[in-house]
């Protein structure tokens, strides 16, 4: 269980490189006592004044024996001078998992708590160094699978985000001062100017909020990626187009049908797209049992994938299941792409009316860079790549920002109204700020961020 918002006064202790051996790894802790802690384990910062941000090299030591445990370099960081804006201590010692737990353990014993998912970039949020967009930047730039994810992660994490949402927010809090200001004193105050208002409201915060939106529009894939799955008959060469996408042998290649039983997937780059590509089991008949619960996970993942890649062999005439494969994916985003065109045809796409097809040749190599073009632009329907410094926003922000704009519309349309009704609109501009509050956290309910920061990495 993570721990809450409320426990962000503990010193909390984390590795912050990633799991597995190497060279160095970095043991992060941040929190009132993490000073203490840090020269418990590093007893030669007694003999010396530390020096906040100053790499130095020593030993790190077992408190309760004296013992030596690892050789490490060791930099002290004085709040809020920090990336958390707390003090914290980052002890940089050998990438073995043993010295790693080591270290981790002594700090536990000196009363540090584990850190939880994305804590350090909890408190650096907390602090005030980043606001809740950039803070998701900070955990897709951790795991970013692409270069455009990349780049998406910079533009949000340099605060394009935040700076879009700022004059929305000004326009709206400045329409519900005026309304709150037409409730609280209706004697006072000025009546409202319910047309002249609504201009505002919509050329403030309506159309900003539009413009966000629509930038996304075909342009998710690049900063969420997609599941893309390769389906067809047995012995189509799914599997071996599969394994040539991915460079490697991954999934078996045979000419016995039914080689592949169960969905087997990898993260790789096509077109510019993160996706998670698919071979899944040959349908059509079910030879046996294995075969029937193979085809069920291949259909499974064929509901849930963003694209089909259809699978026809062009060197043999088609079969009832390949006609059935046809039928099954034809209401859903897919691209049609006949396998061994480097072997004499046996049919004619354009003969069958099937529609605009690929041709490729999974053994040689033939049109798989047009495929993976392909692909992108089946998954971005065409969108351009985003620009560096772009700001396209992910799925949790687009739903918050639509239900923001749905309230903002709301009230545009209330103060149009020969009478419009101050409370009502009151309650909309109100909602509005809460679902803006929900994308870049002012105001944003505990429940909301720690959704968030679940999705990190420990250590970030």
């Amino acid at each position: 269980m993570r721990p809450s918002i409320m426990a962000a006064q503990d010193t909390i202790v984390a590795r912050a490189t990633a799991a597995g051996a190497g060279g160095v790894a970095i043991v992060r802790l941040s929190g009132p006592r993490s000073w203490a802690v840090g020269r418990a384990l590093l007893p030669w910062t007694a003999r010396r004044p530390i020096i906040p941000r100053r790499m130095e090299l020593g030993l790190v030591v077992d408190p309760a024996s004296g013992e030596a445990v690892d050789q490490a370099l060791a930099v002290f960081f004085r709040g809020p001078h920090s990336y958390t804006t707390e003090d914290s201590v980052e002890i940089h010692c050998h990438g073995g998992s043993a010295c790693v737990w080591r270290v981790i353990g002594l700090a536990q014993a000196q009363g540090c708590r584990l850190a939880g998912p994305g804590e350090f970039t909890m408190r650096a949020m907390l602090g005030g160094r980043l606001d809740l967009t950039q803070a998701e930047a900070v955990g897709r730039l951790a795991a970013a699978q692409s270069d455009i994810e990349a780049r998406l992660a910079m533009a949000m994490l340099a605060g394009g985000l935040g700076r879009a949402l700022g004059p929305a927010r000004q326009a709206i809090v400045a329409a519900a001062a005026s309304v709150e200001a037409a409730i609280d004193f209706p004697d006072d105050a000025p009546e409202l100017a319910g047309p002249a208002q609504a201009t505002a409201l919509e050329d403030g915060a309506a159309r900003p909020l539009a413009a966000l939106l629509a930038g996304t529009v075909g342009r998710a894939a690049y900063w969420e990626g997609a599941k893309v799955a390769i389906c067809g008959r047995p012995n189509v060469g799914k599997s071996s187009l599969f394994n040539a996408l991915l460079g490697r042998q991954r999934a078996i290649v045979s000419e016995r049908p039914g080689a592949t039983r169960d969905v087997v997937d990898e993260v790789l780059i096509l077109g510019g797209v993160a996706c998670r590509l698919a071979d899944t089991a040959g349908l059509g008949p079910a030879a046996d049992e294995l075969d029937r619960l193979g085809q069920e996970r291949a259909t499974s993942f064929l509901a849930d994938c963003d694209l089909a890649l259809v699978l026809l062999d062009g060197s043999r005439p088609l079969t009832s299941a390949d006609h059935a494969v046809l039928a099954l994916c034809q209401d859903r985003p897919r691209l049609l792409v006949v396998n061994k065109a480097d072997l004499p045809p046996a049919w004619q796409p354009s003969a069958l009316g099937l529609g605009p097809t690929l041709a490729i040749s999974a053994t040689s190599g033939l049109g798989l860079n047009e495929l993976a073009r392909a692909v992108a632009e089946a998954l971005c329907q065409g969108a351009a790549e985003p620009a560096p410094g772009e700001v396209v926003v992910n799925a949790r922000q687009r739903a918050a920002l639509g239900r923001g704009l749905a309230f903002v519309r709301r009230a545009v349309a209330e103060l149009g109204r020969p009478e419009p009704r101050p409370e009502l609109i009151s309650l909309d501009l109100a909602g509005a700020l809460a679902a803006l509050g929900e994308v870049d956290g002012q105001g944003a309910p505990d429940e909301v961020i720690e959704a968030v920061f679940s999705t990190f990495c420990v250590g970030k």
